[in-house]
């Protein structure tokens, strides 16, 4: 269960550090901070995860670098979705 709990929290806070970071590229201001405060509460998450979780430095490693490593591959996925659908409606160029 708390590597679980590791992976996601990882996943999330990296997930949106990275969709944050496009959200504010392309000057969405108020989403970027809205953003923000759910990176706070993510970022709050892992560090209890980590705190609670009892892994080794090796098992943590592992865990949240699949976490992250997933979050940010998403992220892109996901803001190119966004953007497309929600954001500007497809008339920006799609190749960021």
């Amino acid at each position: 269960m708390m590597y679980l709990l590791v992976l996601l929290a990882s996943f999330f806070s990296v997930f949106l550090l990275g969709l944050n970071s496009k959200i504010l590229r392309d000057d969405h201001i108020i989403l970027g901070a809205i953003t923000s405060w759910f990176i706070t509460l993510a970022q709050y998450a892992m560090t209890w995860a980590v705190f609670e979780a009892g892994l080794s430095a090796g098992e943590y490693l592992l865990v949240a670098g699949v976490g992250g490593s997933t979050g940010i591959t998403l992220a892109q996925y996901f803001y190119k979705w966004l953007d497309r659908v929600h954001l500007t409606g497809g008339c920006e160029n799609d190749s960021n």
